[in-house]
């Protein structure tokens, strides 16, 4: 790949092409909503290029709207996500070095990331140790960044075969 994923910027087009196909179709994913929430801020768009006016969604962007789409889907309300972005945001960077060995832990209030083998101590107690018996929900926060690269990939090589398909006349 010519262009490395972080490095990528994508259409509001694009997101919605990837959510819908993140989350099989089942979710509705309308532009109007993409845009409510870049407009409140729970995802504003990060990119450095305008299109049709506004900004393009970065990667980071898109990693953030896949991930609430699909604890959407697990039940999760979006009000529940105000909080935690911020934080998210702040972490993404140490996401993308090792995402398959990041743990993000949430007990409806706080959102941590952890990383399963250098915080084990740290999972350890917020599982076993003095806050034992609270609820927490636990996501493995690398699996979606893969399935995500895996779809980008997908629709990239799709509108690229879309954008070089001669069209030819009938007559």
């Amino acid at each position: 790949m010519a262009v490395h994923l972080l490095d990528r910027e994508f259409s509001a087009k694009d997101v919605q092409s990837i959510l819908r196909r993140l989350t099989g179709g089942t979710e509705k994913i309308g532009l109007a909503l993409l845009n409510y929430y870049a407009r409140t801020d729970l995802v504003p768009t990060s990119g450095s290029t305008i299109n049709r006016g506004r900004r393009k969604y970065s990667y980071s962007d898109l990693i953030l709207l896949c991930w609430l789409f699909r604890m959407k889907r697990e039940g999760l309300p979006v009000n529940r996500f105000r909080q935690g972005i911020d934080y998210l945001r702040k972490k993404l960077p140490k996401l993308y070095k090792n995402p398959a060995d990041m743990i993000m832990l949430t007990d409806g209030k706080n959102l941590f990331i952890k990383h399963r083998i250098e915080d084990k101590d740290q999972i350890a107690e917020v599982l076993t140790g003095k806050k034992a018996g609270q609820y927490v929900w636990a996501y493995a926060i690398g699996s979606l960044i893969e399935e995500v690269d895996k779809i980008v990939d997908e629709h990239h090589a799709t509108t690229f075969e879309q954008s070089t398909t001669p069209i030819t006349q009938v007559a």
